[in-house]
């Protein structure tokens, strides 16, 4: 094999020698090889032999030597300069003139921030140009390096820390992507199924709720499909007419204006008595709270053969409501110790209940302030969209089914008293993991005082009477928060630690398209189409480098000449080579017959230099 044509560079290039004079063939059944530690230690033994000595040695006898002056140097003419400079004065006190500034010199502020984009010029340090002494010294970022995990989450079991430290939580990986897998499913219409293909500014439309033609797995939680979870969605009775006195149904659909996917509550069979109805949804639009499933828009149409109202609500993908969650039966599940099926606790923490009570009264103060009731605090309207997250849906629906032009005036005070009444049935239903828990309040609440504290019993009490109290006493929602004060302080304790394990997941995912970047370029330089048919194209230099680097990153071998797949491996030699450090590495051909000393620094300007050329070209 012939010596490959190198680039003009720092780089060694260490080759098999054809001069046998020069080189120590081995034996005969000996493997050829070529380590760079020998060459190395040949090198620096060479090195270490070399010592000062000088042309002339002074005998030991001789006296000191006087220097003198050849006869040439001697007779040299005196040195005159050509310039017209006045020549300095050769006494302090002669030609002394009064120092003045110059005044085409740039203004600079010493007290400004010394800003440091990106990584300093070789030689910015150096002693040949004058810096602000009193300047802060601010190192640039090291974007190309990865922070170990913060100490506050990084409690982690030790099996799992190493891939905790690059990678996003495997849970929450899992969970984001069955929630995209949902946002992008569509289903094709089933037999009699007649589904309008545009509705409005919406298309593909979706169901969400199980019935005779049940949605896609992928839309779903798929605990919808097991035993006594046929209607989750639609009613705690399993009558979708039971809450609004309208059958309902639910859609997903693409919007065409922002391509975003939205929830579309259908009422059948229902005309509105007037325009107007259809207008008070603008009041609720104007409402944006966390614990609320924001309404869009509502519209009337003929699109499925009868006269419905279509609510336009913000879509949540794979959220359940708390009547499945916690009120119906739910699957064997595996002991982790035996791997035998036993059945599934339902029973609900007491902080989960207070947290529920929190979230959902705050968002009451919010409605009740804007003048609204919220009127659809049900278990089957409150969805859970992640762990202990609950939002209220159908907000709105009441307004318009049960539009009065000019409502009576106690009817918005009698309709917020309502709400508490069913937010304290609703958590009363919760915690006795049945819906009918609220028709017979005594025996219920004797079941609570058994599991729960009394703080919690005592409130809940009072929230289910509210009716019964005087109005003067002023108990609304106001008051409930006030209640709950010490609870909020809690709540907001668990808010800010999943805060920072949200920001710790969202570090370890920074800087992910860093080395993707750097994949691409690297693929698009390399083996490119035009150059198979160029005569003149040689795998040689700058190609044959980074073919001998690919080798070594993405096709390493054992000593048995097996594959081996190290993802470490793979990531080490990429951060390295997109810091472009001056760490240098051997590159070996694949015969073993040559081999390239060469630095990341090196590797990585070839890389920019054939990815600018190609794109100066295209």
């Amino acid at each position: 094999m012939s010596a490959p044509q190198w680039r003009t560079s720092s780089a060694v290039p260490i080759t098999a020698s054809d001069s046998p004079a020069l080189s120590n063939e081995p034996e005969k059944g000996e493997k050829k090889s070529t380590s760079l530690s020998n060459v190395l230690s040949s090198t620096n033994a060479k090195l270490a032999t070399l010592s000062f000595q000088p042309r002339n040695p002074v005998p030991a006898n001789q006296g000191e030597v006087t220097p003198t002056l050849s006869k040439k140097l001697a007779e040299a003419p005196v040195f005159v300069p050509r310039g017209n400079s006045t020549p300095r004065a050769t006494s302090p006190t002669k030609a002394y003139e009064d120092y003045q500034l110059a005044s085409n010199f740039d203004t600079y502020d010493t007290g400004s921030e010394h800003a440091a984009h990106g990584y300093k010029a070789p030689g910015f340090n150096s002693s040949n140009g004058a810096e602000d002494m009193m300047a802060t010294v601010r190192h640039p970022l090291k974007y190309h390096l990865y922070a170990p995990p913060t100490p506050h989450v990084s409690n982690f079991h030790p099996s799992h820390l190493a891939s905790m430290t690059f990678f996003m939580d495997p849970i929450m990986h899992e969970n984001l992507l069955r929630k995209q897998d949902a946002l992008s499913t569509t289903q094709p219409q089933q037999i009699g199924e007649h589904l309008p293909e545009i509705l409005h500014l919406y298309h593909h439309l979706v169901p969400l709720e199980p019935g005779a033609n049940p949605p896609s797995s992928a839309l779903m939680d798929p605990r919808f499909f097991s035993k006594g979870i046929k209607h989750g969605l639609t009613g705690a009775s399993g009558d979708p007419s039971r809450i609004f006195g309208h059958r309902t149904t639910i859609y997903k659909a693409t919007c065409v204006l922002d391509g975003k996917s939205y929830a579309l509550r259908r009422i059948e069979n229902f005309r509105p008595a007037s325009e107007t109805s259809i207008q008070t949804v603008e009041r609720w639009r104007k409402i944006r709270h966390p614990s609320i499933v924001a309404v869009r828009e509502a519209f009337t149409t003929l699109a499925f053969g009868d006269h419905s109202v279509v609510f336009v609500y913000d879509y949540h993908p794979l959220a359940t409501t708390l009547y499945m969650e916690h009120m119906t039966v739910k699957p064997l599940q595996p002991d982790p110790r035996t791997g035998q099926l036993q059945p599934a606790s339902m029973h609900v923490p007491e902080r989960v209940l207070w947290s529920y009570l929190c979230q959902l009264s705050s968002l009451l103060r919010v409605i009740h302030a804007s003048g609204l009731a919220a009127r659809s605090i049900e278990p089957s309207k409150v969805l859970r969209t992640s762990q202990n997250r609950v939002r209220l849906s159908g907000c709105a629906i009441f307004d318009v089914l049960s539009y009065q032009p000019n409502p009576p005036a106690e009817s918005l005070p009698e309709n917020q008293r309502e709400d508490l009444v069913m937010l304290g049935k609703l958590i009363l239903c919760t915690a006795c993991n049945n819906s009918a828990a609220a028709q017979t309040v005594d025996a219920s609440m004797d079941l609570l005082r058994k599991r729960y504290s009394t703080e919690l019993v005592d409130l809940l009490t009072k929230l289910i009477e509210t009716h019964e109290l005087d109005t003067n006493e002023g108990f609304n929602a106001d008051s409930l928060v006030v209640a709950l004060a010490p609870r909020f302080s809690d709540e907001l304790g668990s808010v800010l630690n999943h805060t920072d394990l949200q920001e710790a997941s969202l570090m370890r995912e920074l800087e992910n398209g860093r080395l993707v970047r750097l994949l691409c370029k690297l693929n698009i330089v390399q083996d490119r189409p035009e150059d198979e048919g160029n005569s003149q194209y040689t795998e040689s230099g700058d190609q044959y480098i980074l073919k001998l680097f690919r080798d070594m990153v993405f096709h390493p071998v054992d000593e048995h000449g097996r594959p081996v797949v190290d993802l470490s491996h793979i990531l080490l030699h990429l951060n390295k080579l997109d810091a472009g450090i001056d760490e240098r590495i051997m590159l070996t051909s694949r015969d073993e017959l040559s081999c390239l000393v060469i630095s990341y620094a090196e590797i990585k300007g070839i890389i920019e230099s054939l990815y600018s050329a190609i794109v100066r070209h295209n």
